[in-house]
């Protein structure tokens, strides 16, 4: 038996639309990264510097499966597609990986009261976005 959608509201929209800007950020913070390292580094000292350097050869790779995943959810939410749920809950578990390594590599010690805010906040914001796909689903505003 199929499912019907059910016209979101409002407010379903500009939540999902937020969410999605949040995370083309997030792409334009990994494109930076990938395109020019240097201007990311730039104000890194030694001890930073080090720190970048020495991650591991996959947490590139586990960036882009959290910022890609969590695009296309937030863009399968505005097409109400069910399978962004899917995709939140794939760039949480990443986000989870990265911020793991985060804390144990001793990084978030590093940096400021600005990077400690925004390292929490994408953290935070990807499980807004789990917890709306999951609602949204259970709406029946996305089937």
């Amino acid at each position: 038996m199929r499912s019907t959608k059910i016209k979101p509201p409002v407010w379903f929209w500009i939540v999902a639309v937020i969410l999605l800007l949040w995370n083309l950020i997030g792409l334009i913070a990994f494109g930076t990264e990938v395109a020019m390292p240097e201007a990311l580094t730039a104000g890194f000292n030694e001890q930073q510097m080090e720190m970048y350097n020495n991650r591991p050869s996959w947490y590139m790779f586990n960036f882009a499966i959290a910022v890609i995943s969590g695009t296309l959810s937030c863009i399968l939410l505005l097409a109400r597609k069910k399978f962004a749920v899917t995709l939140a809950v794939v760039s949480l578990i990443s986000i989870l990986i990265s911020s793991a390594q985060t804390v144990y590599s001793g990084a978030l010690e590093l940096v400021g009261t600005v990077d400690q805010t925004l390292f929490y906040l994408v953290m935070l914001l990807d499980v807004v976005l789990v917890l709306f796909a999951i609602h949204a689903s259970r709406k029946r505003w996305i089937s």
